[in-house]
């Protein structure tokens, strides 16, 4: 009998199961989409205002600490949090659900959202050079 010493064996939930995709899409449009969300380039281009030529995955993870960027990797661990947060909101001490009420609610009314990449404020100083935008 032989004992090896290594690294814990990693367990994972099943919401840590998940595979994560790095992509890239290709696409155009009549319409300059440098100050417009996604979801509006989207709907723009379900209209027929443009259309994708490419979609590329670029990288594929199957373990959530894989992925290199951590601002992305941080927004994925907050989304789980709160996938998880929902499934057992019932189990928490009336005033912890009373104060994530009153934060919901002062974030329903304005209060500023963090994005993982804001492309509205990129600034292009040479219009001759071809513009590329980050989605986050």
């Amino acid at each position: 009998m032989s004992d090896t010493l290594g690294a814990p064996e990693k367990t994972q939930t099943d919401e840590h199961k998940e595979k994560y995709f790095g992509f890239q899409i290709k696409g155009w449009t009549n319409f300059d989409p440098m100050d417009k969300t996604l979801a509006s380039i989207a709907n723009s281009i379900e209209r027929g205002d443009g259309f994708l030529t490419s979609l590329e995955v670029q990288n594929v993870e199957s373990d959530l600490a894989a992925i290199g960027d951590e601002e992305v990797r941080e927004c994925f661990a907050n989304i789980l949090a709160a996938k998880r947060l929902v499934k057992t909101v019932h189990e928490l001490p009336k005033n912890l659900i009373q104060e994530l009420r009153t934060a919901l609610n002062t974030e329903e009314k304005g209060a500023p959202r963090k994005a993982v990449t804001s492309v509205a404020n990129f600034q292009v100083k040479d219009e001759s050079v071809p513009r590329a935008k980050q989605w986050p």
